[in-house]
């Protein structure tokens, strides 16, 4: 009726497919979805193999937040209604770059391929994970850093001290000893400077920081390797103790939340109930040790 699109190409589904909602309860609504076929026969297209077959991507999803819904299951007209619009930049690039692997697209390969050269393990390496880590955390800690938060041990600044450490984990799983990941600020200029000029205007801080970084949880994280490898060939079934946790945070400085995601690599648990309990009682001696009164002063 509005548009020249062939009407065979507009498609209509239920509620399972073209109807979105972010939970059980909340924001909701329908949605349109334009999907894009990528198989290399075009006679083969069929209405059937939308949102069923690989051969067809979705692009792009249109979201009409009208509804709300309510605890009961109810739904309830929103005051304020709105589009959300999914595009991701990364999906359009996919395909038309014609992959449907992310990281090999003209926004990550460039990227990839200074990680191989630099570690010379290839992509194909433990299937690509430690390459799309690693260029996946450049990049939104450089965002980061260039838009002025710094690592740190709160807020935001501790979410950028986690991705920077992730990154240089993979590292040594690829076996990189030295400092590398700020020597990849580089490859991701080149690709998105032009973009986004503060990427290059601030590249000296950026990889700057980065490397202080490496520098001082590589020390940290080459000792911490070797103890939780330690804790784990002692580990009987598939809990580690939260003693265990607690010293590699309390001595080698090593965050839970990396002690969790080695153990999940190696289908390990933490007792972390035990771990929080003597996390509190450390803080509570910290804090007896802090107080003073008048007389120790005098």
């Amino acid at each position: 009726k509005y548009t020249d699109v062939n009407p065979d190409r507009v498609l209509k589904f239920g509620n399972k497919d073209n109807f979105w909602e972010m939970g059980e309860t909340g924001p909701c609504g329908p949605c349109s979805e334009i999907h894009f076929y990528i198989g290399n026969d075009l006679s083969k297209q069929e209405s059937i193999g939308v949102n069923r077959e690989s051969e067809y991507r979705e692009l792009w999803n249109l979201v009409f937040i009208e509804f709300n819904r309510k605890t009961n299951g109810e739904l309830e007209e929103l005051p304020m209604k709105h589009v959300d619009t999914g595009a991701g930049l990364e999906r359009l690039v996919a395909t038309l770059n014609k992959t449907t692997d992310h990281y090999k697209t003209d926004l990550f390969l460039s990227i990839v391929k200074e990680i191989e050269k630099i570690s010379g393990k290839d992509y194909s390496f433990q299937n690509g994970m430690p390459h799309r880590v690693i260029a996946d955390h450049l990049r939104m800690g450089s965002f980061s850093l260039a838009d002025g938060v710094m690592p740190s041990n709160e807020g935001r600044g501790y979410v950028v001290r986690r991705i920077l450490r992730r990154a240089i984990r993979f590292g040594r799983v690829l076996e990189i000893k030295d400092e590398f990941l700020f020597n990849l600020v580089d490859a991701l200029i080149k690709v998105l400077g032009s973009a986004y000029p503060e990427l290059s205007e601030k590249k000296n801080h950026i990889k700057k920081v980065i490397e202080s970084e490496e520098v001082s949880f590589g020390r940290t994280l080459d000792r911490g390797l070797i103890l939780f490898d330690e804790i784990c060939s002692q580990t009987k079934g598939i809990l580690i103790s939260g003693e265990d946790a607690f010293k590699l945070y309390d001595t080698y400085g090593f965050p839970l939340d990396l002690t969790q995601l080695l153990a999940k690599e190696k289908k390990l648990k933490i007792d972390k109930k035990k771990f929080d309990n003597l996390m509190s009682k450390q803080k509570e001696l910290a804090r007896s040790k802090g107080k003073f009164s008048l007389n120790d002063v005098e």
